[in-house]
């Protein structure tokens, strides 16, 4: 079986009372009383205690308080020694710079400035446009959509600053150097500084004591031990408390080494999670690892799991999945292979092997006295354990990369020319590799491997474009003239060169440390506007250990590569430290040395703000904001205020200065119109904002949870506690501390007024994100699964797309917010619990998602339940009018959803007020600006935003329909079954109710709802407000709603305004035909004479009126002349007749566009007629052509012709005499048959008066010639016949006179029968002129 190790147990309490004051971890000065251990390490020689001999145990320790002054930060450029004689150049024909030291510039550090010659990199940020707020924004809303934008801008900013690793390396830096100092010699930005120094336990000091002959040392940073071997004994420390030192002591051989690899996934029980691998030279045994979650305690288990081993094994690694590779003294490579085919904990099923990957399974048993000295094998080797890779570097400096995922072991690639590469420059070729460290997927997808040179060279590996070098880069420039030992260590872009001194007084260790200087791009962005393309920098610093180095490592908990997906960008790679520290603390790293255990902090920029503000405010202020960025530096102010005590060294006004400084909002012209590039204090809340917010903006809300149908929390509450807690410290210093606002004048003010716009958004957002996680939390609290699985399908299914950044700022979110809160409250209802206690806590801490209105509400759904169980009736009553008074008071913030299950409910309850009240209520309080009525009045445009209100106020009004519809149901039954009286009633008041509403939308919908069914004639008799006005915008063309609007005006005798009601009907454009527009002018101009008859005349209406019946009366004759075009097909007809419809023409229209071009000649005359107007050349025509028509049909139908027209349009300017009494003698001429005279006869009967006809004729026949001349007399002497019985209409005289000369005139003459006729008709004339 697996059990605890007894001997392991048993050894605690070796630790287990209290150190003496010198053993604490702040070891007190002068201390001497402790042993350190001497690392066996490549390249330096051991030397032995007896050699030494120095003090008690053969060496001495110089106390920590009086270590070395260290090193000033930095590369030393003006220090030649200091230099490196021997630059490495890369070895990469892609790339000819070198990399080589700048010197510094007039002493001056050299701020970032934009670098000649370098391209831009590109930008997702685009110019902000400038911002307004609309009539309809939503008070709350409006801003945090604002605010989302400059959310979204503030990640994908800090996303830009945090590059691949490969980006930084592949760019030239030019004018710039790869080491920078750091902006200030203050302790304050020494880029990594040991903190704290604790001794190795005194357990360990007795056990040297005794006689060893091998003693080693290491750490386990994932389980917080480091490990001690000494002999046969391995030794486990607690380092956090220094007190916590157990021994396992089971193996009867020289530990060789010592390696903690994960365990693998179905072989051990769930709690052992680690293997602890123990090798001695000739066997390897594995024993399982657990430690709590909950505690510091570890136990070990025996797994009886071990495997012989042809030599000592002196390096361990692994994999996630927990593969195991070992480096053997014979530098061959090998694999612990362990695995189980049951079950069953362990037993026969388990399996355990060993595997050598370098020289082939038989090389395993090979007896190492027989292996050759010489033997080319594997010198060290890496292991990328979340990639899946090893990298070997063989003895002969060749390395190699190989896929282990999975159960691969594969070889990718290899790079040969290493050592040549790093030798060529070199005097003597003496340059090796001495470590290799892996690059993470976390800081790049293509540079992927670190090699670390005796020198101090490091050599970036790439493999995008294969396994080739990336770039060399030169040793750090402070380093000593020493060589690079093994235990250098990389992680995470923090570099740490390892070199150790023995030929000092006091053997000691040289950590020359480089850090990735993190604020290059952002300050040139922010203070240049220059968007610059990564480039690797580095601070760096020294610091010296007063012993010899065993390993350093880093704590999990500040690893960049342990970060949560939320502080890594879209490709997966970690964000830089500018954005990192707003939620993650200083990176730790610890040195094992044997002199103790160091502490080494790598301060965040935030840290290195706060400590100089408090040695030198001025010039810390503005080193940061040239080194970082002003942005970055008010965001890192804001942080402080949000974080520390504001007390301390004065930091508020600190931070006030900084903000003050933070520059202007200033306003562009850009290629859309005006930008705008808002001041480093704004980008700095919004970036402070961001990263606060970071963990869960992008993040849903919720997630699938495993049983179908069910959602839980996306996020765990630990998170989403720490997210709300700094943005509350946040919202509470800017309460304390506002901005300051500014006055100004022109763009300037322009510019703060659009600053002091987003600054508001961003406010709102705060508040709305602590409320939102509060909100969350809260339901969380509820059982949120259940909560959710009350909502409708679609509540759940758009939940499940939500994320937080939509629950924060949309109006989705805000619907699901309320429907949730509503399914919560539900939920406390059916389970009979009251709701006041939660309605006051919702109200506390969510105020914005659960308003008073909401509490009002659920109240109002307790007395709404209440009613409809209640049996009595007065109860039922109370309850109901209960919960009316609630619902009413909660109207502004009732779903429609909810509003109609409401209404329905009082339906169902036959309750008219509720029905009929409640929602004509929520429909004026949900748009109260009752801007759904201008939506009405200005054309219901589809895209017009105020759309949404009128539908939300049509679906209340649809719910009082509803009712009204069921009341007279109800009555048709009650009638049909003989007993109407109550039912009469009910529907009564519920129509006095409605029609009661001083809501003039909800009338236009209830009289739209008469209209529908038949019962237009009803809405006559409605005496409202709103009757006169609807059936004004109303009106149209159909019949049974034209004529609503007259009728209404005469009913109630208002003549005038019927009369213009008519006239409008009659003359606007529509497909009414023409003879209805002329029976609506006739309608109209009846009516305006009785309003005449009753003192309301308007005489000048009533004459236009008349004038466009005269008008209408041509264009019905055009129509009529259309109708019978001998020439026209039909369509042509119906295309015409269709215009002629359509409106009420002018008479030039008429004339131009019909009469003239179809040839339509009486509607010609009619229009000439109706105008007054002459036209003689067109009169003379048309009378020809009407009369000439009829030339070949006889003198009857001519002359039927001509009393015809006579009788129309004489006498008019259509029917001038000196132009249509020529025209008729002349066509009646042509004209075969008939009487004499019948042409002015006709004239006569069509109206022409004697005496008018009479000067016409005697004129035409004076001024005709001879041919002529006998007609004319003929058609004279008819007239004088005519005269006879009329002798007043013309002169007695000029008929004798006339007569007299026409006699006189054919005296003698041959005459024919007409003439003869003429003659004694004249002659007759005469003598009866005498006479008279």
């Amino acid at each position: 079986m697996l059990t605890s190790l007894p001997s392991f147990s048993r050894l605690n309490q070796m630790a287990s009372s209290d150190p003496p004051p010198q053993y604490q971890q702040q070891q007190t000065p002068g201390y001497q009383g402790q042993q350190p251990l001497y690392p066996q390490l490549p390249g330096i020689p051991n030397q032995s205690l007896q050699q030494q001999g120095q003090g008690q145990y053969g060496y001495s320790v110089q106390p920590y308080s009086s270590y070395p002054a260290p090193v000033p930060s930095g590369p030393s450029y003006g220090n030649k020694a200091a230099q490196v004689t021997n630059p490495i150049g890369p070895y990469n024909p892609q790339s000819s710079s070198l990399y080589t030291q700048q010197q510094q510039e007039g002493g001056q550090y050299r701020y970032p400035q934009p670098t000649q010659g370098m391209q831009s990199s590109s930008t997702q940020l685009s110019p902000q446009q400038l911002e307004s707020i609309s009539k309809d924004e939503d008070p709350i809303y409006g801003p945090l959509s604002r605010a989302r934008n400059k959310i979204d801008r503030s990640i994908i900013s800090d996303n830009e600053i945090s590059p691949d690793l490969a980006d930084g390396l592949n760019v030239s830096l030019q004018s710039s150097e790869p080491y920078v100092h750091p902006p200030s010699t203050a302790s304050a930005f020494k880029p990594a500084k040991v903190t704290k120094r604790t001794p190795l336990p005194d357990a360990l000091h007795q056990e040297l004591n005794y006689k060893h002959l091998t003693a080693k040392m290491g750490l386990f940073e994932d389980i917080e031990r480091a490990w001690f071997t000494v002999d046969n004994k391995l030794f486990l420390w607690d380092y956090s408390d220094g007190r916590d030192f157990s021994r396992y002591d089971e193996q009867n051989d020289t530990i060789q080494a010592v390696g903690l690899v994960r365990a693998r996934k179905d072989v051990f029980v769930d709690e052992i999670t680690y293997v602890l691998v123990i090798c001695t030279s000739t066997k390897t045994t594995l024993l399982g690892l657990s430690k709590s979650p909950n505690s510091r305690e570890i136990n070990l288990y025996a797994t009886n799991l071990s495997v012989e081993t042809p030599t000592a094994m002196i390096d361990i690694k692994g994999t996630l999945a927990g593969r195991i590779f070992m480096l053997g003294a014979n530098k061959d490579l090998y694999e612990l292979d362990y695995s189980s085919d049951s079950s069953w904990f362990f037993g026969s099923s388990t399996k355990v092997g060993l595997h050598n990957r370098s020289s082939g399974s038989l090389a395993n048993w090979t007896p190492g006295f027989l292996a050759s000295k010489t033997k080319e094998g594997v010198e060290t080797f890496a292991v990328d354990a979340q990639q899946g890779r090893l990298y070997t570097l063989h003895t002969n400096g060749e390395l190699e990369m190989l896929d282990v995922s999975g159960i691969n072991y594969q070889s990718r690639a290899r790079y040969t020319k290493l050592i040549h590469d790093l030798n060529r420059n070199q005097q003597g070729g003496n340059v090796s590799i001495v470590s290799l460290s892996v690059i993470g997927g976390h800081e790049s997808k293509r540079a992927c491997l670190i090699a670390i040179a005796s020198n101090g060279c490091r050599v970036y590996f790439g493999i995008s474009n294969g396994f080739w070098p990336l770039i060399f880069r030169n040793p750090i420039p402070s380093q000593a003239n020493l060589p690079v030992s093994s235990q250098s260590f990389y992680s995470s872009g923090t570099y740490f060169s390892v070199q150790h001194d023995n030929s000092a007084p006091m053997p000691q260790t040289q950590l020359s440390i480089a850090v990735p200087y993190c604020g290059r791009q952002s300050a040139l962005r922010e203070n240049a506007e220059s968007y610059e393309g990564p480039a690797l920098q580095e601070w760096t610093t020294t610091e010296i250990i007063p012993s010899q180095v065993w390993t350093i490592v880093e704590l999990p908990s500040t690893n960049p590569a342990f970060s949560a997906p939320s502080l890594t960008t879209s490709n997966g790679t970690v964000l830089s430290a500018l954005p990192r520290q707003a939620t993650t603390q200083a990176r730790e790293f610890l040195v094992l040395a044997t002199s103790g255990l160091f502490w080494v902090s790598q301060p965040r920029p935030i840290d290195m703000l706060q400590d100089d503000l408090d040695l030198e405010k001025d010039a810390a202020i503005n080193a940061m904001q040239l080194q970082f960025g002003k942005s970055q530096l008010a965001a890192m102010s804001l942080q402080l205020g949000a974080t520390t005590d504001l007390k301390q060294f004065d930091l508020a006004s600190a931070i006030s200065t900084i903000l003050l400084s933070s520059g202007e909002p200033i306003i562009k012209d850009g290629t859309g119109g005006k930008n705008i590039t808002y001041s480093g204090r704004h980008d700095g809340l919004a970036l402070v904002i961001a990263r606060y917010l970071r963990p869960i903006w992008n993040v849903k809300v919720t997630i699938p949870s495993g049983i179908p149908g069910r959602q839980m929390l996306a996020v765990g509450e630990s998170t989403l506690l720490a997210v709300q807690g700094r943005l509350e410290k946040l919202r509470r210093y800017l309460d304390e501390h506002p901005f300051q606002r500014y006055q100004a004048e022109g763009d300037a003010k322009v510019a703060w007024d659009q600053e002091d716009l987003s600054i508001h958004g961003l406010e709102v957002l705060l508040k709305q994100a602590v409320e939102a996680i509060s909100f969350v939390l809260l339901l969380s609290d509820y059982k949120i699964s259940d909560v959710i699985l009350r909502t409708d399908p679609q509540t759940q299914q758009t939940l499940a797309n939500l994320t937080f950044q939509g629950l924060l700022t949309s109006l989705d979110g805000k619907d699901v917010a309320k429907r949730l809160v509503t399914a919560l409250i539900e939920q406390q209802i059916g389970q009979e619990l009251g709701i006041d206690t939660l309605s006051e806590i919702l109200q506390q801490r969510c105020g914005t998602f659960c308003q008073p209105g909401d509490v009002v509400m659920y109240k109002a759904e307790e007395s709404m339940r209440r009613a409809e169980g209640a049996r009595d009736f007065g109860e039922r009553s109370d309850s109901l009018a209960e919960s009316l008074r609630l619902f009413t008071r909660a109207a502004g913030s009732i779903p429609v959803g909810r509003l109609q299950d409401v209404a329905k409910r009082y339906r169902n309850m036959q309750y008219t007020v509720g029905a009929i009240e409640l929602p004509l209520k929520t429909a004026v309080e949900l748009d109260p600006s009752d801007k759904a009525v201008d939506y009405v009045r200005d054309g219901e445009h589809p895209n017009d935003p105020r759309k949404g209100l009128f539908e939300v106020r049509k679906q209340c009004y649809e719910m009082v329909i509803e009712a009204l519809g069921m009341f007279d149901e109800l009555l048709d039954k009650a009638t049909a079954q003989g007993n109407p009286a109550s039912a009469t009633q009910k529907r009564d008041e519920a129509y006095a109710l409605a029609i009661a509403s001083d809501d003039e939308l909800f009338h236009f919908y209830l009289y739209d709802w008469h209209v529908e069914r038949g019962l237009q004639e009803q809405l006559l008799e409605f005496d409202t407000p709103y009757i006169e006005q609807y059936l004004k915008l109303t009106i149209n063309n159909v019949e049974d709603r034209r004529d609503l609007l007259w009728k209404f005006y005469a009913r109630r005798e208002d003549y005038l305004p019927a009369a213009e009601a008519l006239s409008s009907l009659a003359t606007r454009p529509s497909p009414m035909v023409l003879h209805d527009r002329l029976y609506y002018l006739a309608q109209a101009l009846t009516s305006a004479k009785s309003a005449a008859s009753i003192g309301s005349e308007d005489v000048e209406f009533t004459s236009r009126l008349q004038e466009q019946i005269d008008v209408a009366q041509v264009q019905s004759e055009v129509a009529r002349g259309v109708e019978t075009h001998p020439d026209m097909s039909a369509d042509e007809k119906n295309g015409v007749l269709s215009k002629l419809n359509t409106d009420l023409l002018q008479l030039d229209e008429l004339y131009q566009n019909f009469a003239r071009p179809l040839r339509l000649y009486e509607p010609i005359l009619l229009i000439l007629k109706t105008a007054d107007t002459r036209i003689d050349d067109v009169c003379e025509a048309v009378w020809r052509q009407l009369i000439g028509s009829y030339r070949l049909s006889g003198n009857v139908a001519m002359s039927d012709n001509i009393i015809s027209l006579c009788k129309r349009y004489f006498p008019s300017e259509a029917a001038p005499l000196d132009i249509m009494v020529p025209v008729v003698y002349a066509e009646a001429q042509g004209c075969q048959g008939g009487r004499a005279g019948w042409a002015s006869s006709a004239l006569l009967d069509g109206g022409v008066p004697l005496r008018d006809l009479w000067e016409a004729a005697v004129g035409l026949y004076e001024n005709s010639d001879d041919d002529e001349r006998d007609y004319y007399a003929e058609e004279v002497s008819v007239l004088t016949s005519k005269w006879i019985g009329k002798k007043d209409e013309i002169p007695a005289a000029e008929v004798e006179r006339f007569a007299s000369a026409y006699l006189l005139r054919t005296n003698g003459t041959q005459m024919d029968q007409a003439k003869r006729e003429t003659r004694d008709r004249l002659t007759a004339a005469k003598q009866a002129a005498v006479r008279y």
